[in-house]
């Protein structure tokens, strides 16, 4: 994994002109070209402010086109311009010239005061009656700007581009993900999971697990396990904080198992269900890769036959157990699909 981030994070960035696009489309809308343009680029859209019309439709063909040539194409009348930096494409309406700033100076003189009104290269005298509150016969005000623009677009992208240079962010939540289990992987199990984005805030996962492998004659850790789960997530599907309500199926075969004398000297084969809750966090390390880590706990029902473990075949009796106690643990690799 280290040796993965460190070539990943080295790589030599490539400029817009050296990426080729092809794209052939006939009145789709832009979010659904934008969708192609990322999926052929390393490069992933975001939007100044949200009154672009991504809905709006174009039709556009070309083969193996710079990717500059065709965001010129794209983007003619829409009045916005782009700028790209540390793999995002920002989406910024075009700057506006600045209005002529009128700059107001004030001097009394004598009875009468003289307000000098600039706008541009004309500067115009108004004579205007006194209102003083001191004694100070003259009063200098400060030069006042009467048209101002309230957001420079070439500031905002800028400030984006300083965050981006902190922490990478991407503008579209992905929709599926695979993953595995790094800590069943480390038991000899064979870990798989999947999971989707169903709503703004909810996910569902399905993870499953199988253990087919006989260590020696007295020790098994045989089984299978699926365990599906609703995820409600405090920021976004695959970003951060998230709550789960998951269920658990398992087969199992377990001999010889150290974790205390009763599962030493026995052998249990049966079925186990339960429910629980479970609480986790995504951490983000690319567009299309992350780690996951979580831990659950619930209600357990188990019910199997005991067999005595110096041959594990004498048959001892059937037994069942409910219990309150840990139903998940993880520690996921993802990769993201789309």
């Amino acid at each position: 994994m280290s040796l993965f981030l460190l070539c990943f994070f080295t790589f030599p960035m490539l400029s817009a002109q050296d990426q080729k696009v092809t794209i052939a489309v006939n009145n789709t809308p832009l979010n659904d070209v934008f969708a192609q343009i990322e999926s052929q680029t390393k490069y992933s859209f975001a939007f100044v402010n949200s009154s672009f019309d991504a809905t709006r439709k174009v039709t556009i063909s070309v083969q193996n086109t710079d990717l500059s040539v065709v965001l010129d194409k794209l983007l003619k009348g829409t009045g916005y311009s782009y700028t790209i930096r540390k793999g995002r494409i920002f989406l910024s309406p075009v700057k506006v010239e600045k209005k002529e700033e009128k700059l107001i100076t004030a001097k009394n003189i004598e009875e009468k005061s003289i307000v000098s009104v600039k706008t541009g290269t004309k500067t115009k005298n108004i004579d205007v009656e006194p209102l003083f509150i001191s004694e100070k016969k003259n009063i200098d005000a400060e030069p006042l700007s009467t048209v101002k623009d309230s957001l420079d677009i070439n500031k905002t992208v800028e400030i984006l581009n300083r965050l981006a240079d902190q922490k990478l962010t991407y503008s579209k939540t992905p929709l599926w993900a695979v993953k595995s289990n790094l800590l069943l992987d480390l038991t000899g199990s064979i870990s798989l999971g999947a999971e989707v984005k169903t709503g703004e805030r909810y996910s569902f996962d399905l993870s499953v697990s199988y253990n087919p492998w006989e260590f020696n004659v007295n020790r098994n850790w045989k089984h299978i396990l699926v365990q599906p789960e609703i995820r409600y997530w405090l920021c976004e599907p695959f970003n951060g904080h998230f709550f789960g309500l998951h269920g658990l199926y398992a087969h199992y075969n377990l001999s010889g198992l150290p974790f205390s004398d009763y599962m030493k000297n026995s052998r249990l084969q049966g079925d186990l269900y339960g429910v629980g809750l479970s609480y986790g966090y995504q951490w983000s390390l690319s567009k299309r890769w992350s780690i996951e880590g979580s831990f659950g706990v619930g209600y357990v029902h188990a019910s199997y036959d005991r067999y005595a473990c110096k041959t594990c075949r004498d048959y001892i009796g059937s037994e069942s157990k409910n219990y309150f106690a840990p139903t998940k643990a993880s520690l996921s690799l993802i990769y993201f699909i789309k």
